[in-house]
């Protein structure tokens, strides 16, 4: 309720935020708290000035806000805070310019107008000269109340008020500032802006001690600025390729080359081969996808269709809500011991319409299947071979993204995502097969979490995954992927979590991945990282 002098002092005030949490930077000259993000749309800009952070949308088209987001754990019993000194300069309509909180049970936006503040969900507007100069506004929630101030003095007191639900898929518990909505406009200058949750302290890198191993991390290095996530290629004679990036001293030196993508094969007699990753419906069961052929060992690369023959696949929605014609290849080539290759590919059957809980059920995705694709004439055509898995009731989205890795005695491993993060992690998941891919072994989980994984055996017999989201993290096997050990996060923040690794010497990998943070400006940079990481044994 609109709080009076008179009622103020003789009604309880809804429960306060624990004190003893600190204040913490999320916004402050220049300076962003680790794992900040941000949506920045076309129509919008934002820049830093003597007076703060100026942050601007001047557009009413579709995607064109600018909002930075923290996830910051908040707990709904322990109650959280979000504060800000801010100018308004202009806010069209709700959502144009302002401050938000969700703690994955309820949320509540701010929006700050010249003339007046109004509380979106709770519906509670107040006059208020927010143009006229620089003024702290403060949102303090807990449980299902929810209070306002500005300049420390209490404008609204909403003991039961804070009850507009958060999205769900996953939970939303996030703060947030800056311009929310694509159909408003807005425009403020931000001096500063804090929080206080249950978010903990940036923490040390995790590694896993493992008797007879031992990791050193070392310091990462750019390859590709301002770029997101390109997978790593590493050719028979140790030259590698990120992207048009090329190597040919292990990742020290990098210069320009032909693009590879992110699944690509190199035969024994130097041609290199690599699938797209959108297929398309020539007939029923029929697809195409585009084969790249090099015959020059990677130095230059030809484009043809592939054919590939899937009696029981068919298209449907993705988790970005869009139609595919087909199922995607993603995103290993392998050789069998025959000389035939086997690729991965995942998506659904005719037969696969258990709807994913994670995503609007008008969109009708559906849990994933993993198998795996088999070819005798060097990838013009593929025929399906074998499922790998499939089994709606495991993972947030079920068995995708597969890796495929070749043990010395012809055995393959296939380590498959099961979902991104949620309210809970979706585990990675390991299959084998000891007969070139025609059978397999019911898939395990082998670690709490796991997007895109990528595998390489190292010189001397150990194996190594990397996988995550959260975070981005690594772990070895020391017995042909019975179990696995030393799982350790190389990277905290914000990220696809996108990995690739590969030994580029004996007892030394090259792990690549992409990062992306905040600059003083409130622009994203991005780039793509190599870090060496060195495994000694004994």
């Amino acid at each position: 309720m609109l709080i009076s002098p008179t009622l103020l002092a003789v009604m309880p005030l809804c429960a306060q935020t624990a004190p003893d949490l600190p204040w913490r930077p999320f916004y402050e000259k220049g300076e962003w708290a680790g794992g900040a993000s941000a949506w920045l749309g076309d129509g919008t800009h934002s820049k830093r000035t003597d007076e703060g952070l100026v942050v601007a949308d001047t557009s009413t088209e579709k995607g064109s806000g600018r909002h930075y987001m923290l996830d910051w754990r908040a707990d709904p019993a322990r109650g959280a805070a979000l504060e800000a000194r801010v100018k308004a300069v202009s806010c069209s309509q709700p959502w144009g310019c302002g401050m938000s909180v969700a703690d994955g049970v309820h949320e509540e936006s701010l929006s700050i107008f010249p003339d007046k503040l109004l509380l979106v969900n709770a519906k509670q507007e107040f006059p208020f000269d927010a143009a006229g100069g620089f003024h702290t506004y403060r949102l303090e929630i807990k449980g299902e109340d929810i209070r306002l101030f500005a300049d420390d003095k209490l404008l609204f007191d909403g003991a039961g008020a804070f009850t507009t639900a958060a999205p769900l898929n996953p939970p939303r518990n996030q703060c947030g500032f800056g311009c929310g909505a694509s159909s408003a406009t807005g425009e403020a200058i931000w001096e500063w802006v804090r929080f206080r949750s249950s978010l903990p302290e940036k923490e040390a890198l995790k590694v896993e001690k493992v008797p007879g191993l031992q990791v050193e991390f070392g310091q990462p290095f750019e390859i590709i600025p301002g770029a997101i996530y390109t997978s790593l290629f590493r050719f028979r004679d140790g030259r590698l390729a990120v992207g048009g990036k090329h190597s040919a001293d292990g990742g020290r030196t990098w210069t320009d080359g032909p693009g590879l993508g992110t699944h690509f094969f190199e035969f024994p007699d130097g041609e290199v081969i690599g699938l797209g990753f959108n297929t398309k419906k020539v007939a029923d069961g029929v697809f195409e996808v585009p084969l790249s052929r090099s015959r020059d060992g990677g130095k230059t690369f030809e484009g043809v269709p592939a054919r590939l023959n899937i009696p029981e696949g068919t298209g449907g929605t993705g988790d970005d809500g869009k139609y595919y014609e087909g199922p995607p290849v993603d995103h290993a080539i392998v050789q069998c011991r025959d000389g035939s290759l086997l690729a991965a590919v995942y998506g659904y059957f005719k037969t696969d319409t258990v709807l994913c809980e994670a995503f609007p059920p008008e969109w009708k995705v559906y849990k994933y299947r993993t198998w795996v694709m088999r070819s005798t004439n060097r990838g013009e055509t593929w025929d399906y071979w074998a499922t790998v898995a499939c089994d709606p009731s495991i993972g947030i989205e079920s068995f995708c993204e597969a890796d495929l890795l070749t043990m010395p005695n012809g055995d393959i491993l296939c380590f498959m995502r099961t979902g991104g993060s949620g309210p809970t992690f979706s585990p990675l998941y390991l299959s084998v097969s000891h007969d070139d891919g025609k059978t397999w072994e019911k898939p395990r989980p082998i670690a709490d979490r796991g997007v895109w994984p990528n595998a390489c055996r190292m010189a001397d017999g150990a194996l190594v995954v990397t996988y995550g989201r959260p975070d981005n993290w690594l772990a070895f096997s020391l017995d042909d992927g019975a179990m696995w050990v030393g799982h350790s996060c190389f990277y905290q923040g914000a990220t696809t979590s996108y990995n690739s690794i590969e030994e580029v010497e004996p007892g030394k990998l090259l792990v690549v991945y992409d990062g992306r943070r905040l600059d003083a400006d409130g622009n994203l940079a991005s780039g793509i990282m190599g870090l060496f990481v060195q495994v000694y044994r004994g």
